[in-house]
């Protein structure tokens, strides 16, 4: 009997073993579930971060070329934009510069129809002053020296007038030196130029101051300084440059026009006998040679060898 109270003691452990876990069964279960699910919880995590990792390792190099593509394209979007934009400037460029050639043409075309204007008004206007000036004429039967000196008289008053034409604005679109130079050309060969400055007097009768007695003077006395320059009344051929006792030095001049001009008592002569001069060139220098008592220019005019008052004439 006691044996068998021994065996009985030795299995007693073990059967509050088993009644506690019998007892704690569902919770033992649900704590190795728990467990388990926990650690395959845990498992996939590590896994799906693993691969999550690896992917985003993967999608990295096609992200950053899908981006230079992007860039790539804009800058070629960029590029197509500006090169319409240059096209679309010089279209408009070349618009207006076609605008600007047709307005240039147009201004030329314009301009040539106003210098063409101009031409047939210069035309017009020299045609009269030539006209105006062919009227100035002289009796071709029988020429006076009063008709001379009214020609000459109306071509320096036509002189003077192209003269002021000239100061004038408008004589910049009329060119009128053809009408003064048939003017001057008039006007070269008759004595109208005063040879020296100063009075035209002494001409007529009057006493001789040398040998005191009455007599006709054909010419004015010019009082002035030795040296003074004595110019050419008109243009014409030198017929005499020389010396005698009475005129002492002295130039004659024949006009070709029937007058003929002296300059008497020179100290000087500048010019020769066959030498042709034009109106206003110096031909000798005023003195006291001959029968002179002081210096002075003895200036005679004659046409066709009778004497004329030179203030008939001077007018210049």
């Amino acid at each position: 009997m006691r044996k068998k109270n021994n065996v009985s003691g030795k299995n007693a452990a073990p059967s509050r073993y088993s009644n506690w876990i019998a007892g704690h069964r569902t919770f033992i279960l649900t704590t190795i579930i728990v467990s388990i699910l926990t650690a395959c919880g845990l498992l996939g995590y590590s896994l799906g971060f693993s691969h999550s990792k690896q992917a985003v390792a993967a999608a990295e190099p096609r992200v950053f070329g899908s981006q230079s593509d992007l860039l790539a394209e804009q800058e070629n979007r960029c590029a197509k934009i500006e090169q319409i934009n240059l096209e679309q400037e010089l279209t408009k460029a070349q618009k207006e510069a076609d605008v600007l050639s047709n307005s240039l043409d147009q201004k030329e075309e314009e301009f040539q129809q106003q210098q063409e204007k101009i031409d047939s008004l210069e035309e017009t206007i020299l045609d009269a002053l030539m006209m105006n000036l062919s009227d100035v004429t002289l009796s071709r039967s029988s020429p006076t020296v009063s008709s001379y000196a009214e020609k000459a008289k109306e071509l320096l008053s036509l002189s003077r007038k192209a003269s002021t034409f000239k100061e004038m604005p408008e004589s910049e679109t009329v060119d009128i030196s053809e009408y003064e130079q048939a003017l001057q050309k008039q006007l070269a060969n008759i004595p109208t130029k005063k040879p020296i400055s100063g009075s035209l007097t002494g001409y007529g009768y009057r006493v001789h101051p040398v040998y005191g007695y009455k007599h006709f003077h054909p010419a004015v006395d010019m009082g002035a300084p030795t040296g003074t320059p004595i110019k050419a009344a008109g243009g014409g051929r030198v017929i005499s440059a020389t010396y005698n006792s009475r005129s002492g030095n002295y130039v004659k001049i024949d006009h070709g026009n029937g007058f003929v001009t002296a300059y008497l008592h020179c100290s000087k002569l500048f010019v020769q006998s066959g030498e042709r001069v034009s109106k206003g060139d110096v031909i000798a220098a005023v003195g006291s040679t001959g029968t002179s008592t002081t210096p002075h220019l003895h200036f005679e005019i004659t046409f066709y060898g009778s004497p004329v008052n030179p203030n008939q004439i001077i007018m210049e």
